[in-house]
């Protein structure tokens, strides 16, 4: 592409008209103090949805306690034409692993967990795990005896050696084989039976061996369960939404708030516009007779919501003073948690941590932190800035259009405006 270099004046208007005109009648009004700087992230999502490379989208930005920045854009649905809604509800898909670590280190807080408790003390299952050496063309497998032992630990930084079929194809046919579920589940299985059933098939690697997103979670969710002796959702029900007041969020939408919940799409065959996802499992939130809850990926929230969970982390634990989490633990799931190599970021329980080479590269500085979803949902702290951001959209494949970056680029060019 050819630069062009506009005098300083006719850019400034240029840009004002940009802003302008791409307002969308849909959003609603942006709650930032500065006009010029809200606009700015506006036109992001405004152009996205006009070019149709989103649907929609919620953005919500906290500093010092504060809303600065609070907008919804696009379509909540296309087809039925319903403008999104700031308090529209998402799924959050992975963003509820945070949870999941929260419930784990407030087991700990009160001595009921130790971090380098052996799995199989918990879910006799997995003692004398098995390490895949190769799958046989009819998806039976050879398996060499492990190393070591699963520890609770392993499994909050994703080192457990258990993988997640959507991101290993190999490993999928195992899962397909046992009939093994990832969430998202339409089914009245358990969350015990469907882990029962995952402990059967070997692991990718030695337990603390590599880095292996993963399904990890999905088994920790059991571990609370059978500690706490209180189903998963009702787990963090109990300990960490209520307390919270995160009263939109929720493992079943109810009846009444099912008209919230964002449709999903996906670009269309041609790359020029949007279709509903070919994706099959997205009814999961309002299925009530559902028993198996993923503790890896079920939660749906709201914007708002979500970013009161991360504002307690932010916060080291505390939140309208109600403390939900011990500040010492809060310091350990946020530390670096394994000696394994490393790019822009590390690995603390559930959330992803910017490093030097991270605020080197920037915008985010070093100790930022957070968490991403299979949907296309994202959220940030940032310690330095006192700051909360979440972008909520509801696409698979999602972020095609880097649009992640691109919100959390803008941000930090307007934050100490806004």
């Amino acid at each position: 592409m050819k630069k062009i270099f506009w005098q300083p004046l006719f850019l400034c208007v240029s840009v004002f008209i940009l802003i302008s005109c791409h307002q969308n009648s849909n959003s609603t009004e942006s709650s930032g103090s500065n006009p010029y700087s809200s606009g700015i992230l506006d036109s992001l999502f405004n152009d996205a949805v006009i070019k149709k490379d989103i649907p929609g989208a919620v953005a919500y930005i906290i500093r010092d306690g504060n809303v600065v920045y609070e907008n919804a854009f696009g379509w909540r649905n296309i087809e039925k034409e319903v403008p999104m809604e700031a308090n529209d509800i998402f799924r959050m898909a992975s963003m509820t692993k945070g949870l999941t670590a929260v419930s784990v280190l407030q087991l700990c807080q009160r001595g009921l967990i130790s971090l380098d408790d052996e799995l199989s003390k918990y879910i006799s299952e997995f003692r004398n795990p098995q390490v895949l050496v190769k799958i046989l063309p009819d998806s039976s497998w050879v398996a060499r005896p492990s190393k070591s032992e699963i520890t609770i630990r392993q499994l909050l930084t994703h080192t457990s050696g258990i993988g997640y079929g959507f991101m290993d194809e190999k490993y999928n046919s195992l899962l397909i084989k046992e009939g093994i579920s990832e969430g998202f589940e339409d089914d009245n299985r358990t969350s015990l039976e469907n882990i029962q059933k995952l402990a059967k098939i070997p692991l990718l690697c030695d337990p603390g061996e590599k880095y292996i997103y993963s399904m990890s979670y999905d088994v920790l969710g059991v571990v609370i369960e059978n500690v706490s002796g209180l189903r998963y959702d009702q787990y963090v029900t109990k300990n960490i939404l209520q307390p919270l007041g995160m009263n939109e969020s929720y493992f079943i939408v109810p009846e009444e708030e099912r008209f919230r919940l964002v449709s999903i799409y996906q670009k269309d065959e041609g790359g020029n516009g949007l279709e509903p996802t070919a994706y099959p499992d997205t009814a999961y939130p309002v299925i009530e007779t559902r028993r198996y809850f993923s503790a890896g990926g079920d939660l749906c929230s709201t914007a708002q919501d979500y970013a009161r969970f991360v504002q307690m982390l932010l916060n080291k634990g505390t939140l309208d003073n109600v403390r939900v989490l011990g500040e010492r633990y809060v310091e350990m799931m946020l530390a670096r948690q394994t000696t394994l190599a490393e790019d822009g970021t590390y690995q603390g329980f559930a959330a992803w941590v910017v490093n030097s080479r991270g605020d080197a590269r920037g915008p985010m500085p070093e100790g930022s932190y957070g968490f991403g979803g299979f949907w296309d949902t994202y959220s940030w702290a940032d310690p330095d800035k006192n700051m909360v951001a979440v972008l909520l959209l509801q696409m698979y494949p999602g972020d095609e259009i880097n649009i992640h970056q691109k919100f959390q680029s803008i941000v930090y060019g307007v934050i100490d405006d806004l």
